[in-house]
């Protein structure tokens, strides 16, 4: 099949051509300059982590207090128990109540810490930190395939900075991308195993149906990654032998979500949602009522009850704008910003490289290529449409963390449909990217904040 320079990628004998084929010049120099900057990235993380005062980033004391919670507890909690009242928001919530994961892994990192020395904030920044880590390591591992997988992490400071503090972000963020590069590798286990190469569970299937099972128990807003991710199964077409083998996925990932989900709905006798908001009326602060019906309410609570319009939502009070801004970087609580013109560049720049990545797919790029495309843009805008959703029924808040999902989506897309003659092209705005990214976060981020 003609694909007119993409590399539409079917099997692994073609992903070992590749990695013999020469690099050119060009390339070479820039997948060096990739890996300084990963590298460098890793040492700015850890500085903020170390440097930066607890909470003066968004709601880190709130996530702390969820993870102190299970420092001493191995099980979710009920919804406004009296051992979790320090959990509580003025707002009426508390982490606890979404049965996140992450603060399990918090609380043990906290008790482990401990034992060393480390007081709890500290201890569970590392946790990030060392998350993050891990994450650039196992990536300059895997780019020794695909070059271009050093670039997804490179894109906007704003990832390497959830990696910086005590949040619910930077653990889905992980899972997500490891999931969707190894579904996106050719050679990678978990497609031998759906190919049906080998006859018997592997390893690949364990750990992929694990961070699955680890994904479903994370922040909510990933939860539209895990449609995509079973679209990639669908799209991968003669990857996948038997839909048995899919199946053996969604098995894993059911034996490690299930028991957790299911024990968090029983404590609140399946009525989680229900209890929350209830919870949630009743001990918020007068002003900021789930509901707006207290006196004098937060006027950014509940606007669509309120009259308020969604494209008064996305125009009159910026969300596109303070989105696109907290995307590419805006620190603390999001008060410590950039001069406009840094944003312009960044927005230059991620229009250049979409342009790289997407026309020629676009214009001349086969049906299955064009497919997968038109699947990631779906999903894009239900990432999109989820947050601003969210600010319109419940409370306004214009979060580039929330968009994060998309960033491997789009790693996974670049994977599978890249036009190799443009791959130093895009190489290059990736670079000018990370470049861009380091200043901001170096000058503007640890700058203020430490």
């Amino acid at each position: 099949m003609r694909t007119h320079g993409l590399n539409l990628e079917q099997s692994a004998i073609g992903e070992r051509f590749r990695a013999l084929a020469p690099a050119t010049g060009a390339q070479r120099m820039l997948v060096v300059a990739l890996v300084v900057q990963l590298l460098a990235s890793a040492v700015l993380v850890a500085l903020m982590a170390v440097w930066s005062p607890i909470n003066a980033h968004p709601d880190e004391v709130l996530h702390l207090a969820a993870g102190l919670y299970f420092r001493e507890h191995w099980l979710p909690s009920r919804v406004g128990a009296d051992d979790t009242a320090t959990t509580y928001s003025e707002w009426g919530f508390s982490y606890l109540d979404e049965a996140d994961i992450v603060y399990l892994a918090f609380g043990k990192a906290a008790a482990l810490g401990e034992s060393f020395g480390v007081a709890p904030p500290f201890a569970m920044r590392w946790f990030q930190v060392l998350l993050y880590w891990s994450l650039v390591a196992w990536t300059i591992v895997r780019a020794r395939r695909f070059a271009p997988t050093l670039g997804f992490l490179l894109l906007t400071p704003q990832v390497w900075y959830i990696f910086s503090y005590i949040n619910g972000d930077a653990l889905p963020f992980t899972l997500l991308a490891v999931l969707l590069v190894e579904l996106a590798r050719p050679d990678s286990a978990v497609r031998a195993f759906l190919r049906g190469a080998q006859a018997k569970p592997t390893a690949g299937l364990f750990v992929v149906g694990g961070l699955l099972g680890l994904l479903v128990l994370s922040k909510m807003n990933y939860l539209v990654s895990i449609g995509f991710i079973g679209v990639v199964l669908l799209w991968l077409g003669n990857d996948v032998r038997h839909w048995k083998r899919p199946a053996a996925l969604v098995l894993v990932a059911a034996a490690i979500a299930l028991p957790w989900a299911t024990y968090h709905s029983w404590v609140n006798d399946f009525q989680t949602g229900q209890r929350v908001v209830e919870y949630s009326e009743e001990v918020a602060a007068p002003n900021l009522k789930p509901s707006g019906q207290g006196p004098q309410p937060f006027r950014l609570i509940a606007l669509r009850a309120k009259g308020a319009s969604l494209w008064d939502v996305l125009t009159t009070l910026d969300w596109l704008g303070l989105s696109f801004r907290s995307f590419c970087g805006l620190y603390g609580w999001m008060t410590v910003a950039a001069d406009a013109w840094v944003y312009g560049v960044f927005a230059v720049l991620y229009a250049a490289l979409l342009a790289i990545l997407v026309l020629p797919v676009v214009v001349r790029g086969p049906r299955r290529a064009q497919l997968l495309l038109l699947g990631v843009l779906v999903f894009v805008g239900l990432v999109l449409g989820q947050s601003v959703y969210r600010s319109w029924v419940y409370n306004f808040q214009g979060q580039g963390r929330y968009l994060f999902p998309v960033l491997p989506m789009l790693f996974l897309y670049w994977r599978a449909c890249e036009t190799a003659s443009l791959r130093v092209p895009a190489l290059l705005v990736t670079g000018l990217l990370g470049m861009h990214a380091l200043l901001s976060f170096a000058v503007i981020g640890l700058g203020v904040l430490t």
